[in-house]
């Protein structure tokens, strides 16, 4: 009996032993998540200020150049760009107005975590010697985002590629650059060319139904009827009077009186071969004229 009682008070030891080793793994592997998730958030804080101290530094560059050239002539006036390798700012200098210039300084920069713009107006008083500062206050168009796929926002550098659960699928026809896979796009999903039953078109280059290929016309267009072959006796077709396009759609074809039959082949008069009409004229009078105007059981010869 006493030996029963050991060896379960020795499995209970045991299992209490298994437990506390389960626990003490489980809290660790969440402490060194959490210490991660710690860390990831202070790199993405950090970056974040210094694009942002990166776009301040940048407004203070084009407001120094700005008052460099108020400095030399207190006329000027215009809009300026500031490009080197490290500065990239532009800013609005206005007339004189009682005395005092407004400097607007504007600088931005877009990476693949954020986009980040401030924007710095400033007045100087060119009234005096030398020139000063009056007022120095940033302007409300400021603006700082950290892109985070799926937070709804479509901003930075995402698009419908990167982060269509923002930015929507990518569409073919709506008119804007190539997205995604597409190679073009000209703002709508018709094929351009001789034969689409569109309004004629001018030479150019258009691009496909599902913006895979551009389309190169050469040559204007001066009609299209919706195929690309030429309407009119010998085609194999019994064809209505009216106004028809050629197989290239650079000409017009007339039929001035509705076509009884039609064929194809030879002309019933080479040789004596009859025409094929097949379907156009009664089993009485199976051929059909050379003018297919009507159907006859004789092909004369010539």
């Amino acid at each position: 009996m006493n030996k029963i009682l050991n060896k379960i008070k020795n499995t209970r030891q045991g299992s209490i032993a298994l437990i506390l080793v389960i626990m003490i793994t489980s809290v660790t592997l969440v402490s060194a998540l959490i210490i991660a998730l710690i860390s990831v958030t202070d790199l993405t804080a950090s970056y974040h200020v210094t694009e942002s101290k990166s776009v301040a530094t940048n407004i203070d560059a084009c407001i120094d150049d700005a008052l460099s050239r108020i400095a030399s002539s207190t006329s000027v006036s215009g809009s300026y760009n500031l490009f080197t390798n490290n500065i990239n700012c532009t800013y609005d200098i206005s007339t004189i107005d009682a005395g005092f210039i407004t400097v607007t300084s504007t600088a931005s920069s877009t990476a693949a975590l954020g986009y980040w713009q401030d924007q710095v107006i400033v007045t100087v008083n060119v009234s005096t010697t030398p020139i000063s500062i009056d007022t120095y206050k940033t302007s409300l168009v400021g603006y700082d985002s950290v892109n985070t796929c799926g937070d709804g926002d479509c901003t930075g550098t995402e698009d419908c590629v990167t982060c269509g659960t923002d930015c929507g699928a990518c569409v073919c026809g709506n008119g804007g650059d190539p997205e995604g896979d597409e190679v073009c796009d000209d703002g709508n999903t018709d094929n351009e060319g001789c034969g689409n039953g569109g309004d004629p078109e001018v030479a150019g280059t258009y691009c496909n139904s599902t913006c895979t290929a551009e389309i190169v016309i050469s040559t204007d267009e001066v009609c299209d009827d919706g195929n690309t072959f030429d309407e009119g006796c010998g085609n194999g077709i019994a064809e209505s009077a009216g106004t028809y396009c050629n197989s290239t759609c650079t000409a017009e074809i007339v039929i001035a009186t509705k076509e009884a039959c039609d064929y194809t082949g030879r002309s019933c008069g080479v040789y004596g071969t009859p025409h094929n009409a097949p379907n156009t004229c009664p089993s009485k009078n199976p051929l059909c004229s050379d003018n297919c105007l009507s159907c006859t059981n004789l092909c004369p010869k010539f």
